[in-house]
Parts: structure tokens; C-alpha cells; sequence
């Protein structure tokens, strides 16, 4: 049987719990997860950047001509996290993919399941898609990576309530429904949402980092700490920081930034937190226009053994929406072992043509 080597950096017991591999947002919405499809040939340009990997592979279709397929990675980040590096691939190289093709007609792209490299290594990219298409029916899976004991007991002995690190689950099937949602927007809001040109206006191709709230939209760990009366909110992603005030202080006379303005309060077992003077200009990555006007009012409840925080949010943006804007509510669990880790974008590269690729 033809082995499959999944990377793996942390252990065993923990990536079981870890999250699947994720992709660019706006990218979930592009393939058709029904069928695998196989591509073979030669490595022509690698990206290895946020906000996500790219590759281009040159191969021969069935008419016998040659095409460039675009395969479209996670972040960095997350690859790493599978113990996979930039150099693991090199132009020159004969590569073969297995994955989820584009579902926009004519657009040779596709998100990898399953990689063949030139070494004869085979990594597997995405565990639900892999089970799902019985890769690893198909293939012997061989673990590998050292368990971090210390990190793992530090992080149990540090765990204080929602003071902690906190992994994404869940995160890809529900921000499929969220993308393919209809929002309810105002006639403005929608002429400016069909008006947005991604290639031209995405903020996350010139590593803009995102605001609220499309900034909690993301499968990377988040972090709470204490910090005297208040809490701070670090986000792998983008390296977002927000500060939540717990000591009664108001957005009155505040500043407008693109993470707002956060004051919060305990009901219970959920931190319940209102943020204002925001002034990102997307309320999404899909192009949706958001007012300064916009306020958003978050609830993170944490589940009684301490291992799950729920994440409920309603928009209120009357210029944007015609009613109140339901967040998809998401969850974290608590993987102890689990870091934050420095997230890279360089604008000068995130979106350059596919051929300047080193």
C-alpha cells in the first residue's frame, strides 16, 4: 500500500482536535467540493505568502495542449502548522495534485487535498476532504511530530476561564452557508456591492488588515488576556489586537478605527461586548459597504468544563441593512499546546501577476 505522509507540528492527540486546513475567505466560495480532480506536470511559480499559498503547475489537458492550473494553498501559517515549508516545492519540480477545482467556467484553479512531490512524498492538505473522497481509506497515513509536554502542561496550568488560547471549529462549513447567504441590503448597499471588482478593491490583497467584523471572521487561534480592568483580544490573523473596556469608560469623544471602539460587561458565563466608531469600509470580503454609522454587539459564552466559547453577533447599520444583521455563530475549543504565531503579508508580492512568482 502506497504510503501518505501527513505532516504534522504538534501532536497527534491535538491536531485531532486542531482545525482543517482553511483557505483564503473569498476562496471558500469558488469550488465545487463534489468531485476530486487529478492534475500532473511541472511547477512553473510558487507563492509562498499570505493570505494564501499559490502555485502554478503546467500540464497537458486531454486535447493535448498545454494549460497552467493555479493551485490555490492555505496561509502560511496553517501549512506550517502541518509542518510543511516554502520549500517543499521548487519550480522545475513534477507535482501532483489531487483537489477541488474551481467552479467558475473556465477558471483552471483548484484547492489541494492531497500533493505528490517530487521526492514521492505525499501530504495530505485537508482532513475533511480527505476523508470525505476515502483518501485515508486509501492510503497508510503515517504520523510524525513531537508532542510539546511542557507547552501543553504551561497552557493547563495558565487556563483561566476565557483567559486563554482559543482554536476556530466549525469555521469553513459555516462561512460556506454565511458566503452564500443573501443579505439583506439596502438598494444602495447592493449597486455598491455589485460595483466591488475583487482583484481591484480587496483590502486582503494589499495585506489591509481587516476591520470589524469581518475581522473575528477567520480560522485562525484567537487569544484573551487580562490587562488591569480590561481585556485584550489578540487575532492571529492580521495580527489584530482589540482592546474590550471593562471599566466603564464610553466611545463618547473616541476616535473612529477600523476595529472600533469595544466596551464590555459579564452576564453570567458570556462576555457581552459593544463595539461603535468603526470605520472599516467592508463589512465583508464580499464587498459589502459598511457606514461609520455601523454597531455591533458580540456575545462570547464560555461552556461550564471551559473547553468551548460561542461567539453569537447582530450588525445594526441601517444604511446598509434593512433589518438587524445576524452574525453565523461560531465556536472555539481549547487545544492546550496551542500558540499564536506571527502572521506575514507582503503587499508587494500578495498580489502580483502569476508570473513574476519566484
Amino acid at each position: 500500500m502506497r504510503e501518505v505522509q501527513l505532516f504534522r507540528s504538534i501532536a497527534p492527540v491535538l491536531l485531532a482536535l486542531a482545525p482543517i486546513l482553511s483557505f483564503a475567505h473569498h476562496s471558500l466560495l469558488n469550488y465545487d467540493d463534489s468531485q476530486l480532480v487529478d492534475i500532473e506536470g511541472e511547477v512553473t511559480s510558487v507563492y509562498w505568502g499570505n493570505p494564501h499559498i499559490r502555485i502554478s503547475v503546467s500540464t497537458t489537458n486531454e486535447s493535448g495542449q498545454t494549460v497552467s492550473w493555479d493551485v490555490e494553498g492555505g496561509p502560511v501559517n496553517q501549512m506550517e502548522r502541518r509542518g510543511v515549508s516554502g520549500d517543499s516545492v521548487a519550480i522545475g519540480d513534477t507535482l501532483f495534485v489531487s483537489g477541488i477545482a474551481s467552479n467558475r467556467r473556465n477558471d483552471l484553479a483548484m484547492m489541494p487535498v492531497l500533493l505528490t512531490l517530487a521526492s514521492g512524498q505525499n501530504l495530505i492538505l485537508d482532513d475533511r476532504q480527505a476523508e470525505k473522497f476515502g483518501l485515508l481509506e486509501r492510503y497508510e497515513v503515517l504520523e510524525s511530530g513531537v508532542v510539546d509536554n511542557e507547552a501543553v502542561e504551561n497552557a493547563i496550568r495558565d487556563a483561566n476561564g476565557i483567559f486563554r488560547v482559543w482554536t476556530n471549529r466549525g469555521w469553513i462549513a459555516r462561512y460556506r452557508e454565511w458566503g452564500e447567504s443573501i443579505l439583506p441590503l439596502t438598494p444602495t448597499a447592493r449597486a455598491a456591492q455589485e460595483g466591488w471588482v475583487q482583484l481591484e478593491d480587496d483590502l486582503a490583497l494589499r495585506c489591509i488588515k481587516a476591520g470589524m467584523p469581518e475581522a473575528q471572521l477567520n480560522p485562525f487561534p484567537i487569544e484573551f488576556i487580562e490587562q488591569g480592568d480590561n481585556i485584550v483580544m489578540r487575532i492571529e490573523e492580521w495580527e489584530n489586537v482589540r482592546t474590550i473596556h471593562m471599566d466603564g469608560s464610553t466611545s463618547e469623544g473616541q476616535p473612529a478605527s477600523p476595529l472600533g471602539y469595544s466596551v464590555g460587561r459579564w452576564e453570567g458565563n458570556t462576555l457581552v461586548v459593544e463595539t461603535d466608531k468603526i470605520n472599516a469600509p467592508f463589512f465583508d470580503d464580499r464587498g459589502t459597504p459598511q457606514s461609520e454609522a455601523v454597531r455591533i454587539v458580540e456575545r462570547f459564552t464560555l461552556s461550564e468544563d471551559e473547553t468551548r466559547l460561542d461567539w453569537l453577533a447582530t450588525v445594526y447599520d441601517d444604511a446598509t441593512f434593512t433589518e438587524p444583521m445576524q452574525m453565523p455563530d461560531l465556536h472555539w475549543e481549547w487545544v492546550p499546546g496551542e500558540e499564536l504565531k506571527t502572521y506575514n503579508c507582503t503587499p508587494e508580492t500578495a498580489a502580483e501577476p502569476w508570473g513574476s512568482r519566484r
